[in-house]
C-alpha cells in the first residue's frame, strides 16, 4: 500500500504524486466512506487471510487518495490494520466536529472555523467525542504527530517562470495526512461539510453557507443535491408538513430522556443526528411519513443506535 505518504502544500493547493488538489478535497474522498463501506473493510481487517487482504487492498484503491499514494505491493497485515484503524479514527472524529461545529456556523471564514476547533479541542467532553483508545477498541484519534518538513523552491506547474517555496511533507501515517489536509484546508477558508440531500461530504471554498452539494441525484442524472434543496426547504417550511411535526415529537423526547438521566449526553447526540437524517430522507422524498414516523419512535430509534434507556419513563 505505503510505508509513507509524500505531499507538498502551497497557498491553498496540496500536490500528491504530481497532481494538485484543493485543500481538502482528498480528505472528502475519505470523510465519504459510507459504514456499510467501512463495516465490509472492517470485517476484513479482522482476518487478514491473502484472499481477505487482497478484497480489502482493492477496497481502499477505489478510493483517489490510495490510487495516489499506493507503492503497488501487498504490505503485511498491520499495515492494513493500521489504515482501517486511521480511518475511523479520523472519520468518526471529524465527523462530530463537522456535524456539531462546522455545520451550525452562521459565517463562514477561517476565523470561526478556527473558533470552532478552539471549542471542540477545550470542550469539557472532549473525550467522549474523539476516539480513543479506552473506548474503542484501541482506536485514537491523535493530537500529536511526527512529521518530516522541508521547503523546497519550484516553479508552480502550468505556471512558466513563476516561482514559489514549497512546503514539502512526509508521514508514515494515514490519519497524519488527513489531519493536515483538513487543517490547512480550514486555515484557507475552505470548509467541509455533509449534504443534507445524499448525505456525503463536499468541500466549500466560498464563503456563502449551503447544505447541499451539487453531485447528481441518483436515478435523476439532470438534477442535482443543490436543485433538490429548493424543494426541501419549501417542505420544511410548511407548518403542517408530518415530517417536521414526527421530528419535533421525537427531538422532544430525546431531550426529556437526556435532561432526565435515561440516556447519555453521548447518546443523545447520536439519537439526534439519526432523526435529523431521517428528517431530511423523508423531506427528499426517500422516505414515507409513515416510515419516518415509526423509524423515530423512541423504542426503534435507540434500538438502531444501540441505545439502552434507563430508568421507567
Amino acid at each position: 500500500m505505503f510505508s509513507q505518504i509524500d505531499f507538498r502544500i502551497h497557498d491553498d493547493k496540496i500536490e500528491v504524486a504530481g497532481q494538485e488538489f484543493l485543500l481538502g478535497d482528498l480528505t472528502v474522498d475519505i470523510l465519504s466512506i459510507t459504514p456499510q463501506e467501512f463495516e465490509a473493510m472492517y470485517a476484513f481487517s479482522q482476518d487478514l487471510n491473502t484472499d481477505n487482504m487482497k478484497k480489502l487492498h482493492e477496497m481502499l484503491m477505489e478510493h483517489k487518495l490510495f490510487q495516489l499514494v499506493s507503492d503497488g505491493r501487498m504490505h503485511p497485515a498491520e499495515k492494513y490494520r493500521e489504515i482501517i484503524r486511521d480511518i475511523y479514527s479520523f472519520n468518526e472524529t471529524m465527523f462530530w466536529f463537522i456535524d456539531n461545529g462546522l455545520m451550525h456556523l452562521k459565517t463562514l471564514d477561517s476565523e470561526n472555523y478556527a473558533a470552532a476547533l478552539y471549542y471542540f479541542y477545550t470542550h469539557p467532553n472532549l473525550d467522549k467525542m474523539m476516539v480513543n483508545h479506552f473506548r474503542n477498541e484501541g482506536h485514537a484519534f491523535t493530537l500529536f504527530d511526527n512529521i518530516d518538513v522541508r521547503y523546497v523552491p519550484d516553479m508552480i506547474p502550468n505556471q512558466p517562470d513563476t516561482y514559489v517555496i514549497y512546503e514539502v511533507y512526509s508521514v508514515k501515517y494515514l490519519q497524519a495526512f488527513l489531519k493536515m489536509d483538513f487543517m490547512k484546508a480550514i486555515m484557507h477558508g475552505h470548509t467541509i461539510r455533509r449534504c443534507k440531500n445524499c448525505k456525503q461530504f463536499f468541500l466549500l471554498t466560498k464563503s456563502y453557507k449551503t447544505d447541499y452539494c451539487d453531485r447528481p441525484i441518483e436515478g435523476k442524472p439532470h438534477r442535482t443535491c443543490r436543485n433538490q434543496g429548493a424543494k426541501n426547504k419549501a417542505k420544511e417550511k410548511a407548518a403542517n408538513n408530518p415530517v417536521i411535526r414526527s421530528y419535533t415529537n421525537a427531538y422532544q423526547r430525546i431531550t426529556a430522556d437526556k435532561q432526565r438521566g435515561n440516556i447519555s449526553v453521548e447518546d443523545w447526540q447520536k439519537a439526534k443526528r439519526k432523526i435529523i437524517d431521517l428528517r431530511d430522507m423523508a423531506v427528499s422524498g426517500l422516505l414515507s411519513d409513515r416510515e419516518v414516523d415509526d423509524h423515530m419512535q423512541s423504542a426503534v430509534l435507540y434500538q438502531s443506535l444501540g441505545i439502552t434507556k434507563k430508568g421507567g419513563r
